[in-house]
């Protein structure tokens, strides 16, 4: 639900952009400023979540990827938001995946199809690195996915740019 209304929100605000751009309104800046909060809302409600493989877990908030291995992972945890707790005690967390009104309502269903993926990969990891202790620090890895960020405004301005050029 929260991907969605953040992807229709996208959608409705990018409509709204183009038809500000168009030979009709020919306002581009007003189109260049919504095309904006178009991209604010791809990654808050499309690229905001939880990635993992075999050996590490990612939590993305807004462009904003921390990495760590399975190995300093603690537990991963579903009470209203789907939190990884790190050996630490520190929260990785995800807006996309965080607590809501709604989902206590709704018993939290997109929650747990996750949840349960993470919480397999979990027990996997460590099954398959039993002598590993741990060893203190936890080892984080914090990126800026400007790739991604530079993608989505290319794929945003550049009809909004065309349509306000003719």
């Amino acid at each position: 639900m929260y991907w969605g209304l953040s992807v229709l929100a996208g959608i409705g605000f990018y409509g709204i952009a183009l038809v500000v751009a168009s030979p009709l309104e020919r306002e581009p800046v007003p189109a260049f400023v919504i095309s904006g909060v178009v991209i604010f809302f791809w990654a808050l409600g499309w690229d905001s979540s939880f990635r993992c493989t075999d050996s590490h877990v990612s939590s993305v908030n807004l462009l904003v990827t921390t990495t760590v291995p399975w190995a300093d992972v603690q537990k991963v945890t579903l009470d209203g938001a789907l939190a990884i707790t790190l050996k630490d005690g520190e929260e990785l967390g995800s807006v996309a995946f965080g607590g809501s009104l709604l989902g206590d309502l709704a018993g939290y269903r997109t929650h747990r199809r996750a949840f349960e993926e993470l919480r397999s990969t979990h027990h996997k990891a460590r099954a398959s690195r039993r002598g590993d202790p741990y060893r203190g620090t936890v080892r984080r890895k914090v990126t800026f996915a400007w790739r991604r960020l530079l993608w989505a405004t290319a794929v945003v301005y550049v009809p909004v740019a065309a349509v306000a050029v003719l």
